[in-house]
């Protein structure tokens, strides 16, 4: 490969390997999982990013999770990787600009998904989310690529070190 044009990190999870983030090694798994490994795949682009021809140049999308903005104490480890994955697209958005790479980012609220759908099962983990969503009801996973879509196109060229929430107004309330 000589160029890239978009790399998206979407890759993550939590409770890696069912455990405790709570348990300090599980922490670490965690931040591992979200974090470093979406760094260290990012840097290792970069030549590659820089090479693009896009239309605004190569693009870098970081898939980060409400639960960057506020505390979610069920999984700590996952909570605090994304959190730092925020600052990451930042830091990255501002190193890389002379290259002309943009790093942005999506934080999508709750998307009904299959890491989702355990929750729904779940009153008193569903309800107060929902609650907490104005336009009452949960995301679509189309819609969150509708946005990475948005950050990797040349109608998003002068945007770079940005979080997108598509959160349903989440973070309004």
């Amino acid at each position: 490969i000589e160029r890239l044009d978009i790399l998206v990190n979407n890759a993550g999870a939590n409770f890696p390997g069912g455990r405790d983030e709570w348990e300090p090694e599980t922490f670490l798994t965690a931040l591992e999982l979200n974090l470093a490994g979406p760094m260290r795949l990012t840097v290792g682009c970069r030549r590659h990013l820089a090479a693009s021809e896009l239309d605004g140049g190569g693009a870098v999308v970081n898939v980060l999770s409400m639960a960057a903005f506020r505390s979610v104490p069920m999984v700590p480890g996952y909570s605090s990787a994304k959190a730092g994955l925020d600052a990451l697209t930042r830091n990255l958005a501002r190193h890389w600009v002379a290259d002309g790479i943009r790093v942005n980012a999506v934080a999508p609220g709750l998307i009904d998904t299959p890491m989702t759908a355990p929750m729904a099962a779940i009153p008193q983990l569903m309800e107060p989310e929902m609650r907490h969503i104005p336009m009452d009801r949960m995301g679509r996973p189309s819609e969150v690529a509708d946005a990475v879509l948005f950050l990797t196109s040349s109608a998003a060229g002068y945007i770079t070190g940005h979080s997108l929430a598509v959160d349903g107004g989440y973070l309004v309330i």
